[in-house]
């Protein structure tokens, strides 16, 4: 077995960024999957900024497309989450306050912030304009995913906001009120790794009917039962790391063979008309088990994503993610603006747009640390009551 990224000190652990003391085989501290969850965030800070550009210079355009495939930092992201709760909740499952504590902690990270944010553009209505209708409260019940389901069309309470993001904490949220009780009821590893695969496969066959029918990739991509897999796949990787013989798993393999899988789907997607269908009914397995396989590389201190995940910048941006996650699409539309006079007063579209991206990461990472250290974090402090 390789040398894992498991501290036999008793170290501190990093969930979200936050460092509380170790407490069990959930509290130990893979400093890899914080690097992970950097290259998730600058995966979609990098999407939004940086793709969907048209351009007659050959750089810029091979830029977007590369850009363009990050929105798949979203699965990465669902993935290290589905991995991280489930071993929490397996390993907690036997301790009688478990539903008290687990909530508390999940509320006490995830709540101040997102709430806090909603809750201030509500007072700053008047200054910015902000138009609301009645199907913006699904914002405020982490609903927002089931939108063009139940409100289709609606756009965002103002044209200088983007809040589309919100929908992949709206589909994880869904997945915490859910998955910690089927992991509580069912408590076998074994039998919780068969309803992991039942989840999956039903998930899958789901979108696949769905997409036979004639229902656009708009409504299958945010809605938690056929994105579950993704998030169950992960937890998958959680319990087959808590068997006799981690060390024995074909993990390499598995991710050499998503990784082609993955790699073609993506080259669907540029090359061909239908790339949305695959990527909307076969696509989203592959990447689910791509990234559970570079989660547990990780985990396990196994080839080339171990030492890159363990880069302190990349730990540095998934120490911050949370904040950065939903500053940068409050940001967008503003920074964006700024795109074009940048471009004309420099005289370059290629230098121009090199600024604009670099000055959004350093203004969104700025925000997210002052959120952090002066918002959020002595919030954060009262988990200790719940450990």
């Amino acid at each position: 077995m390789e040398v894992s990224e498991l501290h036999q000190r008793q170290p501190t652990e990093t969930e979200n960024g936050i460092e509380v003391k170790p407490k069990g085989e959930s509290a130990r501290h893979y400093l890899a999957l914080d690097g992970l969850r950097g290259i998730a965030i600058l995966l979609v800070f990098f999407y939004h900024f940086g793709g969907g550009q048209h351009s007659s210079k050959l750089l810029i355009r091979t830029w977007s497309s590369l850009a363009d495939t990050g929105w798949m930092g979203v699965d990465l992201f669902f993935v290290l989450s589905g991995f991280l709760i489930t071993g929490i909740l397996f390993d907690t499952a036997h301790k009688s306050h478990k539903v008290k504590n687990f909530y508390a902690r999940r509320s006490l990270r995830i709540f101040p912030l997102y709430y806090g944010v909603l809750f201030a553009f509500l007072l700053l209505t008047p200054v910015l304009d902000l138009h609301w209708k009645a199907g913006h409260l699904l914002y405020f019940v982490y609903l927002s995913n089931m939108m063009p389901v139940f409100t289709p069309g609606l756009a965002s309470p103002g044209h200088n906001m983007m809040v589309g993001h919100l929908w992949s904490l709206a589909v994880e949220e869904q997945f915490y009120l859910v998955w910690p009780f089927i992991v509580w009821w069912v408590k076998d590893r074994k039998k919780l790794l068969w309803v992991c695969f039942g989840i999956m496969v039903a998930a899958f066959l789901l979108r696949v009917i769905l997409v036979s029918r004639g229902v656009g990739f708009g409504y299958i991509f945010p809605i938690l039962p056929t994105r579950i897999d993704t998030l169950v796949c992960g937890g998958a990787a959680a319990l087959l790391v808590r068997g006799p013989s981690p060390e024995r798993l074909p993990i390499r393999t598995t991710l050499f063979l998503s990784g082609i899988g993955a790699l073609a789907v993506l080259l669907i997607m540029r090359l061909s008309t239908f790339g949305n269908q695959v990527l909307a009914t076969v696509g989203y397995t592959i990447f689910a088990i791509f990234f559970a396989g570079l989660v547990l590389c990780a985990q396990q201190g196994r080839g080339w994503i171990a030492p890159i995940g363990r880069l302190s910048f990349l730990r540095f941006f998934g120490r911050y993610s949370y904040g950065l996650y939903m500053y940068h699409g409050l940001l967008f539309v503003a920074l964006v603006s700024f795109a074009h006079p940048i471009q004309r007063y420099v005289h370059s579209e290629l230098l121009g747009g090199a600024i604009l991206v670099g000055s959004a990461l350093g203004i969104t990472i700025a925000v997210a640390m002052l959120s952090y250290h002066y918002f959020e974090a002595p919030i954060l402090k009262l988990k200790k009551r719940f450990a």
